[in-house]
């Protein structure tokens, strides 16, 4: 038996509530839903049953949207609240998101109404096992905290000539040798010779900067090895370092661990993207087959538009997929003006409806970057033209050189972006954003620069939108 969906509804309003619940079993949803128009119904309800979501009617004259989200708040609940209004200005839906609500839609237009409470009560579970995993993962580092806490690093002084002067732990550096046998011994008599020259070296390299200077060093125990952690720091006698030694043993394990978690993740991302790229080629092949013989125009464009979400969905699929490479891929020496003229080049041979004005000046510049640079600015210039529904569409492209570095804008003179959507996009937490503008926040991270949404003429968004990318000069 399928779960039922618990919905409390805030409505004065009986004709529209029985609309409601129409559109609701009618999008296959189980319900239990009850309808409240006050404050003390509100809590009551609240007291005596669990809810999945809370749909809220903007214009009340006893209650007001902002009153049920505060019943919501002091209790602590995290519940998806979304309003359903007969009229909202955009001003003023926007006002609302800000203020907590999760999503908006009119009455007149209830169609995403079942998706959009399917997508945020997902959404909110995964909040929910998130807040679980924080407070399990606080607990657990609590424990380690105090468990680290009680162990006793070794601490001890060393003189330039790696002769050890002052022993302050309660454990030793090697096994076997107990804490009142260091005093007076070199380094070179406890550990190899390259080992304890590393010693040697950093300390005079700390006595000579200053600076705090840290490496690491196996060490070896009857058949097995440990690898401690060295951190050396100037003595405030300016003469000697303070030496602090820690076990890390169980730390390169872990991270061995991880690297090993890493790969069979990107294993299984590997192997689901192969899977669902097949499910895709079988939803493509069929929609082929039935527009074959298809003659009614509105069925034709469905089936159009099926095959384009697949289309998007590989690529989407292929996008993610190569995160993984975006962290670990290593940077080097670009010439961003070069790369940016072969990307217009190479858009434009698929953009024929797409006039491009560039400024860009012959000069080298240099800046670190890899292989997503490429992909960067191809996605702006896509996102670009993709959004923008005129027949003939303009874009701008621009590289000067600024503030230590070089500034990359792209403009379009598309539908534009408002002030509050600039600010989302940008923001993972929102989801405002997908996964393309998200992954051009994380190179534009990876080079040290900045990203940037503006409007292509100031003050007036509905004239299109600017993205701004601004990347630091290569320096070495």
């Amino acid at each position: 038996m399928s779960k039922k969906t618990r919905i409390l509804l805030i409505e004065d309003s009986e004709d529209d509530a029985f609309l409601i619940e129409r559109v609701l079993n009618k999008g296959g949803l189980k319900l239990i839903m009850e309808r409240v128009s006050t404050a003390d119904q509100m809590t009551q309800a609240l007291d005596h049953q669990t809810w999945d979501a809370v749909l809220c009617d903007y214009m009340m004259p006893n209650f007001s949207i902002r009153d049920a989200m505060k019943v919501i708040e002091l209790r602590g609940l995290d519940l998806p609240f979304i309003i359903v209004s007969g009229t909202i200005s955009d001003e003023v839906a926007v006002d609302m998101m800000q203020a907590g609500a999760h999503d908006y839609l009119t009455k007149i237009n209830l169609s995403r109404l079942v998706p959009a409470i399917k997508r945020e009560i997902g959404e909110a579970e995964q909040r929910k096992k998130r807040r679980a995993a924080e407070i399990a993962l606080r607990e657990s580092e609590k424990k380690h905290r105090t468990l680290v806490e009680s162990l006793s690093d070794t601490v001890f002084v060393l003189e330039k000539d790696g002769e050890i002067s002052e022993f302050y732990s309660k454990s030793g550096i090697i096994p076997g040798v107990s804490p009142g046998k260091y005093i007076g011994r070199k380094m070179s008599d406890l550990l190899p010779k390259t080992t304890a020259d590393k010693y040697t070296d950093t300390t005079k390299l700390v006595l000579e900067s200053a600076n705090i200077l840290s490496f690491e060093h196996p060490i070896d125990i009857a058949e097995s090895q440990k690898w401690v952690s060295v951190s050396l720091s100037p003595h405030e006698d300016g003469e000697r370092v303070v030496v602090v030694i820690r076990d890390v043993s169980a730390l390169k394990k872990a991270e061995e661990e991880a690297r090993a978690a890493h790969n069979v993740a990107l294993l299984y991302q590997d192997i689901t993207g192969h899977d669902i790229r097949n499910y895709l080629q079988a939803i493509m092949i069929a929609s082929d087959l039935l527009s074959t013989d298809e003659v009614d125009i509105t069925r034709v464009s469905l089936l159009d538009h099926i095959n384009n979400s697949v289309s998007e969905c590989s690529e989407l699929i292929a996008n993610v997929q190569s995160t993984a490479m975006l962290l670990t891929t290593p940077l080097k020496k670009v010439s961003l003006d070069s790369i940016l003229r072969s990307c217009i080049d190479l858009f434009m041979e698929d953009h024929e409806a797409v006039t491009i004005v560039k400024k860009i000046p012959k000069t080298q510049a240099v800046i670190h970057a890899d292989q997503f640079l490429n992909y960067l600015i191809m996605n702006t210039l896509s996102n670009a033209e993709k959004h923008n529904e005129k027949e003939r569409k303009k874009i701008w492209v621009e590289l000067t050189e600024v503030d230590g570095g070089y500034a990359v804008t792209i403009a379009d003179d598309g539908p534009g972006i408002n002030d509050a959507m600039k600010k989302n996009l940008l923001n993972p937490e929102r989801r405002s954003g997908g996964v393309g503008i998200h992954q051009c926040v994380q190179i534009v991270s990876k080079y040290s620069g900045a990203l940037d949404i503006q409007d292509r003429v100031e003050g007036d968004h509905t004239r299109g939108a600017k993205f701004r990318f601004w990347f630091p000069k290569a320096t070495n």
